[in-house]
């Protein structure tokens, strides 16, 4: 019965397909509003003195990988909640999925994500409380208080982008309510926007109605900011609709998922592009494959930028770089009993698998932030070359032994699991 479900969704997200293709004039005029910002983001990554030169693809490009992306997961959260294996009723204090996606929202917003990438925008105050832990200023009205950020400090412009991505997209309403989107769309574009990252917006757990409460204050917050600015132009959020409306803010809390999703779903390869516009070359063979850990795995190997082959110099950039490169394909769907199912593709299962694993633990954590979910994520490889000891197949067990302690709502699959069980 599941299996003829699944083909009569088949056929109706091929009919909704359809109607998402008309929505193709939308999307440009949501380019047309969005790439400016991405285009001078390029000159912020340029212009940083620090690391923002080796800086992964947050340009044009990138923008619409999330968005194709991002819509692929959508149709399997929409099939997932037609079948009723998406999650059920929510308790006190939970936010319960909805597959009501709205994909053109959803393609909106995937094509603003990274806007806040070209800097200008505003990053909050942050403080130290009795207890030494880090925390950020509220005025007398309880306000995050917040100040211009810096272009030339690049961590703080990356740091705080999704914050002032949301922020861009509330600043061009008025365009985007001409491209025929309602006030509401681009209110959840906003939110969706800012939520995309786990850490700026607060929303570590997209099924906690106290994680967006947080969420919402971060953009009250910087609408205020803005406004003292441009009392010209003032820009306004309205937070009331998903906090009065449990299906509303399950529809906001599945479309960031697919975002979250979609943004780390990056197709790489050798020599990826960066922010920059330069190459990153990674000499695989200087890798130390058998290093076991991540530090050792990077000792001596050949990492290098743009044409003069510039050496990377991050030890962050350079694990980023062998891990990602090493993965050229990802995909989310539907699996035959009706669990959402990522698959990561990697190139060598033998190269740098410390770094390979670390770049695949960020899409699990995307997943482990669905706390109420279920998911699947298999791992393919299209090379894999183990040696007599199994040393490379134990580096992947003990990884999936890791994922299992540190994201419970996950199963890890790989090919050879299917093997045993014939």
């Amino acid at each position: 019965m599941r299996k003829i479900l699944l083909l009569l969704l088949t056929l109706l997200i091929a009919v909704c397909s359809c109607a998402v293709a008309d929505s193709g004039d939308a999307a440009d005029a949501v380019r047309a509003l969005a790439w400016p910002y991405y285009d001078a983001a390029v000159d912020v990554a340029r212009n940083s003195p620090d690391f923002g030169r080796d800086f992964t693809d947050h340009k044009t490009a990138h923008a619409n990988m999330v968005a194709e992306k991002s819509l692929e997961v959508g149709q399997a959260i929409e099939e997932a909640d037609a079948l009723g294996t998406l999650g059920g009723e929510a308790d006190e204090g939970r936010v319960a999925f909805s597959g009501a996606i709205d994909f053109m929202t959803l393609e909106a917003a995937a094509l603003f994500h990274d806007t806040g990438m070209c800097g200008g925008g505003y990053a909050l105050n942050e403080a130290v409380d009795e207890n030494g832990a880090r925390v950020y200023e509220r005025d007398e009205n309880g306000l995050y208080r917040m100040h211009t950020e810096d272009n030339l400090n690049f961590e703080e412009v990356r740091t705080y982008h999704s914050l002032n991505s949301g922020l861009y997209a509330l600043a061009n309403r008025a365009g985007l309510l001409d491209t025929g989107f309602s006030d509401l769309q681009v209110d959840m574009m906003a939110a969706a926007c800012l939520a995309h990252s786990k850490s700026n917006s607060g929303v570590r757990d997209l099924n906690s109605k106290a994680d967006w409460e947080e969420c919402f204050d971060r953009l009250d917050a910087v609408v205020a900011a803005w406004n003292d600015d441009h009392a010209d132009a003032p820009i306004a959020f309205d937070r009331m609709p998903f906090e009065a409306d449990d299906a509303l803010l399950g529809a906001l809390a599945a479309q960031t998922l697919c975002l979250r999703v979609g943004d780390v779903s990056r197709d790489s390869g050798p020599d990826a592009e960066v922010q920059t516009g330069e190459r990153v070359h990674v000499e695989r063979d200087t890798l130390n494959d058998r290093g076991g850990s991540i530090p050792a795995e990077l000792e001596g190997a050949v990492i290098t930028i743009g044409e003069a082959d510039e050496d990377v110099e991050s030890e962050k950039s350079r694990q980023v770089h062998a891990g990602e490169q090493n993965i050229p394909e990802n995909h989310t769907f539907l699996n035959a009993d009706g669990v959402v199912t990522h698959e990561i593709t990697v190139e060598d299962g033998c190269s740098a698998p410390r770094c390979t694993q670390q770049a695949v633990d960020d899409h699990l954590g995307e997943f482990f932030s669905a706390r109420d979910g279920h998911f699947i994520v298999r791992i393919l490889f299209r090379r894999f070359e183990d040696d007599a000891e199994g040393f490379f197949l134990d580096s992947w067990e003990d990884f999936r032994i890791q994922a299992a302690n540190d994201y419970g709502n996950i199963e890890i699959q790989y090919p050879w699991d299917e093997e045993a069980s014939e």
